[in-house]
């Protein structure tokens, strides 16, 4: 809680230590913060602290003898709102750590068995709100609990009617096979949601299996005309290779014929069972839905659709192929997809699946066509290097000469491109002659001196020279890049490759990257293009003796390069650059640079000049270098970077920064917004997240800051903002409970009823409320804070919803008492504080609500 003022905190220790009645005044407060559902603000795992707070308060119950009998009787049957409260917050303690005297003295008490209670969630499921017997289900060592509960009228299917997932469903997801029996015998529905995940399953032991088996036949035997048409749960069955339970689908009639959604090759598409199967590689599925399914083509029937033979052929099957094939499947139609059977095997280097393929009669080229749209099964077979399919599609006859739209545009190309030697010479002599324009590369070195012998390679070169250099230089080939520089033909490149778009732009980058000086000064002999990348790659691998070359080159500004020299405190680079009067103007490319790679020195791309980045991460000595920079060279700093380069300067706590940004004139309204969840100084900001400098310094609890800011600059000390869960100054005090700095804020004419941002935002109030900090409330309250002011458009709360989301007793009753438009039928909000409080087990709120009647609807 926050401290009115300092020492609060010690004194409240003390006076708790040396008290006559300290154990009642301990239980008081104790009570107070369960009943307020209040736990330590520390940084860690929320169901770490829960289970640290369990144990501690059960401790604590036992100690002062408060887990008797009769005491838990009060709290249970008490229609106080504390009581009911601290009942709530035991009943939950006592289950998550399985106290089993507890929770028996509480059920005696008549407490709840079908209330919500949060507890850590299975795996990666969003849940975290459980009845009791759900959350009993999902350990092993429930059993004589979950006896208990239902003996005391736990609802076996409660959630039924909201998800279908009831207690016997968490037993499954559990695998508790002992939840399991007890919930079956006591005839739990089997939901389509149990059934799908039963399904899902490959049960480790026959016992296991027959468990799942039953859940099948119980769910079957339900409603059989609806199960009918239930594929999906069968469609797990399938996927898992479950034939036991998959025979037990076909014998009840159940429909085979539907069509399934798949994901493959990054696309949505769709298949049969049968399809399902066949890419599952299960021999005996594949039998049995040959036997029961309909044999229909329905390849015209739906786009895109896969059908059982493609699935088989992308999986390399040759076994099921064969038995799809025997068994009437239709290549033709297969081969009518965006693939040919044959272009789907090539790729898996399956010889005897490409020879099985031809032999009954598959598609060795699609029809002749002056352009081909996809790449045909020789030409993947060569861009694979696979020789004896080469071998057995050349004896196929496949054509050798067609033309493709996307690169390489000839089977001849594409040998080149994979530099394959052999291929080049088998495809040569079986009559392959089209070389095409535009080769991206050139395989190997050895390719290259074989193009040379046979007189291909100066056209070659000299249509498309200085791609294929990039190339071998980006696959650090040095030995063919030299080769190719020996060559007279790129001489003739000149005017090709000093643009900002050629392909030796990366070449240089990457010789740069690697440390490649000698292949570096080659290029820049063919007046490469030098940009502000290149300065910066130079820079990280240290070669600061090739920046004067660089230099000579290079035109324009370079902030990404100066952004990386402060980011190295590098002042030999920063003089070169000084020297050679290089702009730093500009915005420092940090998205599409690969230099946070090899020194992650600043990963967000939110930096939009370098007295930014200079806030943020250089030494007290380089900030002022850069200060003076700009004078000598008058250049004048914009006001919205200098309220940007603040804001990060006062998140850094830099304060010498800070003082000397202080002194530039700024525009303080203009806010900085974080383009990814990223720590700054020992904060840790959201994504998306906004501030502007005050905000900052609130933010950071910087009080010197604040009232410099308020007091010298003159800071909007209401400004709110645009995006996502954006603040005022006063917002951000409360949110924090830094009652310091509120005080100040209010000193300087903050507005306890700033509007709260479209989404996400909060008043002072709400924030106050849902935070739990009645302190901050009773003082807002005072200061003419509005109880029923409107929430947030979106993901908004009113102060009397928060209150009773997170179960705040004592501050809805504050609430209640001022007035809160709750207790008519009508409102809305009220009606959705009652909703969250339930639907987080705050059941003792939402009574609180329900019972209120306000003054106005009395009257």
């Amino acid at each position: 809680m926050p401290e009115k003022e300092l020492g609060q905190h010690a004194a409240l220790a003390t006076d708790l230590i040396t008290s006559s009645a300290g154990i009642h005044e301990s239980m008081s407060l104790l009570f107070y913060l369960i009943s307020n559902n209040l736990t330590s603000g520390d940084f860690e795992d929320h169901f770490v602290a829960m289970e640290r707070v369990d144990k501690l308060m059960l401790q604590i119950l036992k100690d002062t003898g408060w887990d008797d009998l009769r005491y838990l009787e009060f709290l249970v049957t008490s229609h106080e709102p504390t009581a009911e409260s601290v009942a709530e917050r035991v009943f939950a303690a006592a289950l998550r750590e399985r106290s089993m005297d507890i929770i028996q003295k509480m059920l005696r008490s008549g407490m709840r068995t079908n209330g919500l209670i949060e507890n850590r969630p299975p795996g990666d499921d969003d849940e975290i709100f459980y009845t009791p017997l759900q959350c009993l289900v999902q350990t092993d060592e429930g059993a004589q609990l979950i006896h208990l509960l239902i003996s005391h009228g736990a609802d076996v299917d409660f959630s039924i009617e909201k998800n279908g997932k009831n207690a016997l469903y968490w037993a499954i997801q559990a695998e508790n096979q002992t939840a399991i029996r007890i919930l079956l015998d006591l005839n739990a529905t089997v939901t389509w949601q149990c059934a799908s995940l039963a399904a899902s399953f490959e049960p480790d032991s026959i016992e296991h299996f027959s468990l799942h088996e039953k859940i099948i036949d119980i769910y079957l035997d339900q409603d059989m005309a609806r199960q009918r048409d239930d594929t999906e749960t069968l469609e797990m069955a399938v996927w898992n290779g479950n034939l036991t339970m998959v025979e037990r689908f076909v014998s009840t009639g159940t429909n085979l014929n539907g069509l399934i959604e798949i994901h493959l090759d990054t696309e949505d598409q769709q298949t049969t069972l049968l399809g399902l199967a066949a890419y599952g590689g299960n021999m005996g599925l594949v039998r049995l839905l040959l036997h029961v399914s309909t044999r229909e083509d329905i390849s015209s029937k739906c786009t895109p659709y896969v059908s059982p033979l493609e699935m088989a052929v992308r999986r390399g099957l040759i076994d099921i192929c064969e038995v799809l094939i025997s068994s009437g499947s239709d290549k033709r139609a297969a081969d009518e997809g965006e693939k040919t059977l044959l272009e789907r095997a090539v790729p898996n280097n399956n010889l005897a699946l490409c020879q099985m393929l031809i032999n009954y009669g598959a598609k060795i080229d699609r029809d002749p066509e002056e352009y081909q749209i996809y790449p045909s099964a020789l030409m993947l077979a060569v861009q694979h290097g696979l020789v004896d399919v080469v071998d057995l599609l050349i004896g196929s006859n496949a054509r050798l000469n067609d033309t493709f739209e996307a690169g390489p545009e000839t089977i001849l190309a594409a040998a080149i491109e994979v530099g394959d030697v052999a291929i080049l010479q088998k495809l040569q002599d079986a009559g392959a002659t089209k070389i095409g324009l535009n080769i991206s590369k050139i395989g190997t070195c050895q390719t290259a001196i074989f193009l040379r012998e046979k007189m291909i390679l100066p056209k070659i070169l000299e249509d498309s020279g200085p791609e294929i250099l990039a190339a071998a230089i980006l696959a650090k080939q040095n030995d063919l890049a030299w080769f190719i520089l020996q060559n007279d033909v790129h001489m003739k490149w000149r005017g090709r490759v000093h643009y900002k778009k050629s392909p030796l732009r990366a070449a240089l980058q990457r010789l740069l990257e690697t440390d490649n000086s000698k292949l570096v000064l080659a290029l820049l002999v063919l007046d490469v293009c030098v940009t502000d990348d290149d300065l910066t790659a130079a820079i990280l691998v240290a070669r600061i003796d090739l920046l004067p070359s660089l230099l000579v080159r290079f035109t324009g500004s370079a902030p990404t390069a100066i952004s990386v020299a402060i980011l190295t405190s590098s002042m030999a680079c920063l003089d070169l650059f000084r020297e050679a009067n290089i702009d730093f103007r500009g915005t420092p490319q940090m998205s599409h640079h690969r230099w946070h790679q090899a020194r992650p020195l600043v990963e967000a791309e939110f930096l939009h000049s370098i007295l930014e980045v200079a806030a943020w991460k250089a030494n007290e000595f380089i900030f002022k270098y850069l200060l003076e920079w700009a004078v000598s060279v008058r250049i004048d700093w914009s006001r919205e970077s200098v309220a940007r380069a603040l804001t990060l300067a006062i998140f850094e706590q830099k304060h010498e920064h800070t003082f000397d940004l202080m002194r530039l004139d700024s525009d303080l309204n203009c806010s900085i917004t974080i383009d990814r969840s990223i720590s700054i100084g020992k904060l840790w900001i959201r994504k998306g997240h906004a501030y502007t400098p005050l905000q900052a310094a609130v933010k950071t609890q910087q009080v010197s800051v604040v009232r410099d800011l308020l007091v010298l600059k003159r800071a909007d000390v209401n400004y709110l903002g645009h995006g996502i869960m954006r603040r005022t100054p006063l917002q951000h005090a409360v949110e924090l409970g830094k009652m310091e700095i509120f005080n100040l804020l209010i000193e300087h004419g903050a507005n306890v009823n700033g509007p709260a941002a479209e989404d996400g935002g909060a008043t002072a109030l709400q924030l106050a409320a849902i935070k739990g900090y009645i302190g901050i409330v009773r003082t807002l309250l005072q200061l003419g804070a509005d109880v029923n002011q409107e929430p947030a458009p979106k993901n908004g709360r009113t102060a009397l919803m928060g209150a009773a989301e997170h179960g705040r007793i004592d501050i809805l009753q504050m609430l209640l008492d001022k007035m809160a438009l709750v207790g008519s039928g009508d409102d809305d909000y009220s009606s959705e504080a009652v909703t969250l409080a339930e639907g987080r087990g705050h059941y003792a709120a939402a009574r609180l609500l329900k019972r209120f009647k306000s003054p106005i609807e009395t009257e």
